[in-house]
This record gives structure tokens, sequence and C-alpha cells, in this order.
């Protein structure tokens, strides 16, 4: 058969279309590895992780050896808390290969004592090996973690560099394009968009209410979904989509990137209902809009630039926005593994989007303030109930007791980096945590007057 469909599918976000064209498949009676694990990826994306596991299990019974099958097998056991078997595959996968860093990967996610010394040497050995950048910059990731761990903060430094510098060079054209729509595209147009072509008069969207949970990475944006997860309502949670933001860029994308672009002649218009019909067919991948009194839960976090954008298209939408000290955010974003982001693999380029979010939050937070509910990860963590009781009163949800224990729920689904630390019980906000590396914010005091602050 030819998958060529399918993944083109998969690729362009298209879901539920290739959910059909791979069951259509083995309604017909084919079967295969190469079936089974785009299915697997597929139910992955669709938060079904059960049957991703499934069709998962099916590929490897098939081929038992196949190192990309048991890292995806893995990986979805662990988005599910099911530490015990993702630990099993990775294991299983670094058996096929010793030298590939996505074991270790999984393995340090899963408990940073995985990496015993045996595997710190494999890793030292794979740094001088003839490897791939991407699997380099994984390599340097977790050396720097090691470091971090032996509290060897200048050689944890060196290999976060290392690390970043790679990141970025993987995809430096996308990056390099990131940094410039964020830093002169939409951080100076965001509250000045002007919007044509409205003339939708039934608006599938309208009905529906989402929470769009918004802010910096590595601000309890994940603990917040998590808590709303927990509602008897019927809620859907997406996770980070970006399904906002990439509907926006490529309304843009062929002017803004163009050689002989001038910002001094650019006005930032938006066909609003090319908007609505590219967002309504990418959320249909998640939900179906004829469900009555449906919440759902968006956590593309750069949706902060997007609030005018996000009403004139759900104009029942609510904003939560996560929000935690801005010196400890800006030294974690630099600490953690963000490879989708284009401007956090530099100290500089973290300072300049905490700014813009500082700015332009406190521009709509002035506009929609009845929209808007600001909860900071240190009292969310000190008055769990007290904060969990605003966001449900906010979201026009039933609070219970339970919510506070979201992390004993069976079905809780977690694909960010706070997956295993999210699993147990909310321990209190640290607040020295990142005092060892502050000296690398001392330069940007004077740019920057809310490094002070901290």
């Amino acid at each position: 058969m030819d998958f060529n469909l399918g993944k083109k599918l998969i690729d362009q976000k298209k879901y539920k279309k290739a959910l059909s064209f791979f069951l259509n498949e083995i309604e017909k009676g084919n079967k295969g590895i190469r079936l089974y694990f785009l299915l697997g990826i597929v139910y992955f994306k669709l938060n079904q992780i059960e049957k991703s596991i499934y069709y998962y299990k099916l590929a490897k019974q098939i081929d038992p050896k196949s190192i990309n099958v048991n890292l995806n097998l893995a990986n979805a056991c662990y988005v599910i808390g099911n530490f015990l078997d993702a630990k099993n595959y990775y294991l299983e996968a670094l058996k096929i290969n010793k030298y590939d860093p996505r074991s270790y990967y999984g393995l340090y996610l899963i408990d940073q004592n995985n990496l015993t010394s045996e595997y710190i040497s494999l890793l030292n050995e794979l740094k001088n090996k003839d490897i791939s950048i991407s699997e380099s910059y994984l390599v340097e990731y977790l050396l720097s973690k090691i470091a971090k761990k032996n509290k060897l903060y200048e050689q944890e430094l060196y290999h976060l560099n290392n690390f970043q510098n790679q990141c970025f060079k993987l995809k430096e054209d996308f990056n390099l394009q990131g940094l410039f729509y964020y830093n002169k595209i939409i951080n100076k147009y965001c509250n000045k968009i002007n919007f044509y072509n409205d003339k939708t008069k039934d608006n599938e969207l309208d009905e529906i209410k989402p929470i769009f949970i918004i802010g910096l990475p590595r601000s309890g944006s994940t603990m917040i979904e998590s808590f709303i997860s927990t509602s008897d309502k019927e809620i859907v949670s997406l996770g980070e989509t970006s399904i906002i933001n990439a509907a926006v860029v490529d309304q843009l994308k062929n002017i803004i990137f163009q050689k002989n672009f001038k910002i001094e002649n650019f006005n930032l218009e938006l066909n609003l209902n090319e908007l609505r019909s590219q967002v309504l067919n990418e959320y249909k991948n998640y939900f179906s809009t004829n469900s009555k009194n449906l919440f759902i839960i968006d956590k593309s976090l750069e949706n902060f630039f997007n609030i005018d954008v996000i009403l004139k298209i759900f104009p029942r939408a609510k904003f939560i926005n996560s929000s935690r000290n801005y010196k400890d955010t800006a030294i974690a974003i630099y600490q953690s593994m963000l490879p989708e982001l284009p401007w956090t693999h530099s100290i500089p380029n973290i300072l300049a989007y905490v700014d813009n979010y500082i700015k332009i939050m406190s521009f709509f937070k002035k506009k929609y303030s009845h929209k808007i509910l600001t909860i900071d990860l240190e009292n969310l963590t000190e008055k769990k109930e007290e904060c969990s009781k605003k966001i449900f009163s906010f979201c026009e949800l039933k609070w219970s007791p339970e919510v506070v224990e979201f992390h004993n729920k069976k079905n809780l689904v977690i694909k960010t980096l706070s997956g295993t630390q999210l699993r147990k019980k909310i321990s209190k906000y640290n607040r020295n945590k990142y005092k060892p590396y502050e000296n690398i914010l001392n330069e940007y005091k004077r740019k920057y007057q809310w490094l002070e602050l901290f």
C-alpha cells in the first residue's frame, strides 16, 4: 500500500483524516509494522494514548528490535505515567543501540538516577563520536544535567551553551525567521491588528468555551491544565497545538519573510474569514464542534500575542496567564529542552521574549481584565486549594477536593517536561533553586529593570 497520503496528512496535522485513511487500510485487510507504527503516531497526537500503545505493541510484535518502535512505545507509556514500562522499553532500545541518546534522554526524564556511571561513560564516549547534530545536542543536554546533579555549575553551563547553540543551528533558518517574527512583527503589532472580510453569520465556534493557558514556559502552565482536566464537565485538553499562531503566520509569511520586505511600510492585516476557517479545520482534528457545553483547553503559551485574534474567533474565550518570578523563569527556560521554540537558545533572546511578554500582558490585562486570570506559580504551590478554586470559578466549573489530587488521576496525559514532577504531590516553591545561576543575568540588569525586582 502507498503510505504517502497518510504520512502527508500527519505532516499537515490533519490527524482525524490520517486516522480514517489508516483505519480504512486495516478494513481492507492490510497489515504491517509501518501501518501499525503510523497509527500509533496518529493516536498519540490525538491524545488517545492507550490506542497508541496498542498499535505500537502490534508493530513491536512484528519487529521487536525496531529502535523507533521501542522508543515511541516508551514515550507513550511515559506521558500516561506508566514509568516502569517506559523504562523497560528505553532499556530495550539501548540493547539495540547503546549509542542512541534518545534512550538516555527518556531514562533521564523518568528519573535522573537512571543515568548510571556506565551510561554516563557511554554519553562521554558518544560526545567524541561522529554523530548528527540532533544526537549531539541531546548528549550535551544530558551532560549538563549530570554536571548540575554534581553541583558543577560552570561545567553545566558549558554543556548548556553547547546544547543550545547546536539546537539553534539544527533549524537555523526556521529559528531566524521565528526570532524576526517575535521580535519585530507580532510584539509591535499584536494590539493594532486590522481585521477584514468578517462576513460569517453563523460561526461554529461561537458556542465553544475555550480556555487558553498563556504565559512563559516553566511557569506552572501544565499544573493549571492538570487541575482543570479533573473537572466533571466534558473537557478536551489539546496541549500545545500552536494552531492560532500558525494560522496568523500563514497569512503573513509571504510578506514578512521576503528579502525585500520593508517593515516601515507594514500594517498587520488579517483575513478574519480565512483565519476562522483554518482554525476551525485544525481544531476539528481534536473534537466535534457539534458537542454541547464543550470546554477545550489550548496550552499554546505564545497565545498572549494573539489575544485580540482569539477573541475575534472565540467570543467566549477566557485566558489563564501562568506567571512566575521572571528571573527564575529565564534561567529555567535556558536549562530546558525546548527545541521547537526559536527564542529559547540564548540568554539575550530569552530575556527579550520575557520583556515582550511583560509589556504585552500589561496592555491586555487592562484591556480585557474580565477575560484574563493571572496565577502565580509560587502561590499555586503554597495555596493550591485557594488558587484552584479561583481557576475553577473563573472557568465556570465546579470545584471539588479531588482537583488538588489530580496526580492520582488514572487517565492524566502529560506531554511536557513536567511529566514526572506533576505525578507527585505538589511541593512548595523553592526560592533558592536558581541562586547558583543568577550571575549569568547580571550584565542585563541595566537593560531590563524587572530583573532587579527579584
